[in-house]
Formats: C-alpha cells, sequence, structure tokens
C-alpha cells in the first residue's frame, strides 16, 4: 500500500532549472491602520506550512531567522531552493534523471524509493502545542490523533497531574514551548513528540529541513540527502547514488567505476595510483602540478 507521500516529488519551475516541490505559497496581508485609511503591508512567501490559518502561518515564519525566511526575491527565498537542490536531489527521486543506469540498476532504485516512500518520507505539520494531529476544518470535532498520549505526559515523561498545566518539550533541545507559539509535528515519530521551528533539522547536518519535508530513521528526522546517503553509498563523481554493486571505494568516499577519474587531466584511475586530497581525486602528475 502506498504512502499519503507517494505523490510528493519536485518538479521543475518554469526554464530556470529551479526545482521546488509542490507545496503551497502564502500571501500575508496585513492591516496597518493608518489614521482612517488602512493600507496593506503584503509579504509574499514562496512556501508556507500547508494547512495554517495566516495567522499561525506568520507567527511560524517569524520564529525563522530573516535570512531564512522565504519571502520572494529575496536570500531566504534563494537559500531555500539551494536548499531543495542540495537535500533533495532530482536524481534521488526519479531514475529519468539518472546518468546511464542499467536495467537491474533501474529496478533497484524503483524500489528503494518506493521503500522510502512508504516506510521514511514525511512533511512536518505546524500547530500550536498538543494540538498536532488534530483536524483542520472549523467546526470539526477534534479527536485525539493516533500517537498521541490519552493523558498528557509532563516535562518528565510522567502522567500528569489534571490540575496542573502541561508543558510541551522539545524532542531537540529538551526545552519547553510556549502554549501560544507554534511547534513542528512529524506523523512518523507519533504527536506525543514536537520540536521548536528551529529545532527541526536533519539528525546528520543539523541543516533546517527545508519545506519541513524530512526522513524519519532511527528515531529522528533526516534530510533526504543524508537518509539516501546512509543506506547507499554516493558516488563522488556525480553525486548520484550508487545501486551497482561494483564500485570504487576509498575510505568515506565511494566512485561509480567510469567516474573515478582525474579530476585534473580526467584519465581513468581505475588500476592505477592515485591521490584523495580534501575529497579530490589525483593522479601522481596532477597531485605534484597542483602542489608546486
Amino acid at each position: 500500500m502506498d504512502s499519503k507521500y507517494s505523490t510528493l516529488t519536485a518538479r521543475v519551475k518554469g526554464g530556470d532549472g529551479i526545482r521546488i516541490y509542490k507545496r503551497n505559497r502564502m500571501i500575508m496581508t496585513n492591516p496597518i491602520a493608518t489614521g482612517k485609511d488602512p493600507t496593506f503591508d503584503t509579504i509574499t512567501y514562496e512556501w508556507a506550512p500547508p494547512g495554517v490559518t495566516q495567522k499561525l502561518g506568520l507567527q511560524y515564519m517569524e520564529l525563522i531567522p530573516k535570512e531564512k525566511q522565504p519571502v520572494t526575491g529575496t536570500e531566504g527565498a534563494y537559500y531555500r531552493r539551494r536548499q531543495l537542490m542540495h537535500q533533495l536531489p532530482i536524481y534521488d527521486q526519479d531514475p529519468s534523471r539518472c546518468r546511464g543506469l542499467l536495467e537491474n540498476e533501474l529496478k533497484l532504485m524503483e524500489e528503494f524509493i518506493k521503500q522510502y516512500k512508504s516506510e521514511a518520507l514525511g512533511v512536518g505539520e505546524v500547530a500550536l502545542p498538543g494540538q498536532g494531529g488534530l483536524p483542520k476544518e472549523e467546526g470539526k470535532q477534534q479527536e485525539k490523533p493516533e500517537g498521541a498520549e490519552n493523558i498528557a505526559p509532563t516535562t518528565n515523561g510522567s502522567l500528569s497531574d489534571p490540575s496542573k498545566e502541561v508543558e510541551y518539550v522539545c524532542e531537540l533541545c529538551k526545552g519547553v514551548a510556549p502554549p501560544d507559539s507554534p511547534v513542528v509535528y512529524s506523523d512518523r515519530a507519533g504527536y506525543s513528540k514536537q520540536w521548536h521551528p528551529t529545532c527541526f533539522v536533519c539528525a546528520k547536518c543539523s541543516e533546517p529541513l527545508v519545506d519541513l519535508i524530512y526522513f524519519w530513521k532511527d528515531g529522528a528526522p533526516w534530510c533526504g540527502r543524508h537518509y539516501c546517503e546512509s543506506l547507499r553509498p554516493r558516488c563522488s563523481g556525480c553525486d548520484e547514488i550508487i545501486f551497482s554493486e561494483d564500485y570504487q571505494r576509498v575510505e568515506d568516499l565511494a566512485w561509480h567505476r567510469k567516474h573515478f577519474v582525474c579530476e585534473g587531466c580526467e584519465q581513468l584511475l581505475s588500476g592505477r595510483a592515485y591521490i584523495v586530497t580534501k575529497c579530490q581525486l589525483l593522479c601522481p602528475t596532477c597531485s605534484k602540478s597542483k602542489r608546486s
């Protein structure tokens, strides 16, 4: 059975080659009273948390560092696009964008993608503490989501005294989340866990998870790049995941055999002498010329 994330894929925006996920765009309009004539300060975000009100969306954005807020035309918007390309490479999710996959490698990759969409891929949900997983429609009966505790836990994990106010603790920093400030939930983690917006980061690289897209592994969210690399080697030459069993490995680095070439003169180095310096693969001649 496919997960609800099975159709979450990247696309090309226009003809500029910049990829963005099919998420939502939000225009925040804040009325500012100026005497009797109100004006409107309109801010367009290239991305905003899905399924939230403008008030909650704006609260969330204000918790993100200004230089990372995806306001259209700002450095924050360009940062988001760079992170999409880095954390979610198109060739990690679409076999047709890979170069030279053999038939057996294609089948392995298709199964790899199907499995991570079923078992790991998710999108964080923004809500007020204690409201993760609840229906968003106004007037709809709010039921406890699957994975939430019947009795709210206190900060030390014991069952709370109903007469005391519940405290919600961030899963990463263990700091208390204010009841009127949005947090991020992960349905893969269960709704008894929450993160401050700036704490919802990749367990490997500690970078914020772009568009709240995460891959759940070992009890923590990962970015797509590092999740895939934790299961399969990534070629240092072409940056694609390796699905062949015949590849070259040097310490923590890996290459497709055909990409194990000198970065200076491009000669194939399989069976020949080579030097790896600062993740750069070189033949002895090119290495010597770079040092001189």
